[in-house]
């Protein structure tokens, strides 16, 4: 089992090779930011040494993996808009980079802890209340029914299809005030891992959204500043 979980340590270092190449793209749009896995590859190994995650270590990842999912698309959206600035596209190339590379290392260590569950199935929890209360050894599974798992700040299919059909200034404001509110919904997310979660992975992703996230914001509050 530990050997399994141990393997996944490949994807971690492409993902943070990734995240450090964006991070020169980047330049004086957002602070050089600490490579979000360097540091993860001690938590993928738990299984090894700790119990298995809690229902909010379990819901943070479910959760956050679609969450980054569509900022990845708004971050495209922008990307194929003409006449948007430069740092702006700067910054959502980094988003790209970075959050792919997150969803990555998110999914191998969903991938490992399945692989280190026992095939037993009354150790493994079932349906949408298993995450209440996973049995001893098992993961939860399932998040659907759970207030803390609601994904904030994401965009309406409506903010999606207006942003794909703006150019120029106006898709450039209108990437930003959506992306803000976007990050400000991880940031809910990732400050109740950080707070309760017990999976040194999850807390340790949380942490990473909570530094990074706190900086781009800051960044496009000062990106939306510049707009005419």
């Amino acid at each position: 089992m530990p050997n399994r979980i141990a393997a996944t340590g490949v994807v971690l270092a492409v993902s943070t090779a990734l995240v450090g190449g964006a991070a020169v793209a980047l330049g004086m749009t957002v602070p050089a930011t600490s490579a979000p896995q360097a540091v993860a590859a001690s938590g993928m190994t738990d299984a090894a040494t700790a119990a298995y995650p809690s229902v909010v270590d379990h819901c943070y990842i479910e959760g956050m993996i679609p969450h980054h999912e569509q900022a990845l698309e708004l971050s495209r959206l922008v990307l194929e808009a003409d006449g948007v600035r430069d740092r702006t596209r700067a910054l959502a190339e980094f988003i790209v980079a970075d959050q792919s590379a997150e969803i990555q290392t998110m999914r191998a260590w969903q991938d490992a802890w399945r692989r280190a569950l026992p095939t037993d199935s009354e150790h493994t929890g079932h349906g949408a209340h298993a995450a209440a209360a996973a049995p001893a050894g098992g993961i939860p599974s399932g998040c659907d029914d759970h207030g803390h798992t609601e994904m904030k700040g994401m965009a309406t299919a409506e903010q999606l299809a207006a942003l794909d059909a703006a150019e120029g200034a106006a898709a450039d404001r209108m990437f930003l005030e959506l992306m803000i509110v976007h990050h400000e919904g991880a940031l809910v997310m990732a400050e109740r891992v950080v707070r309760d979660g017990t999976n040194a992975f999850a807390r340790t992703s949380g942490k990473h959204v909570l530094i990074e996230q706190e900086r781009e914001v800051a960044a496009m509050a000062s990106l939306l500043q510049g707009l005419p």
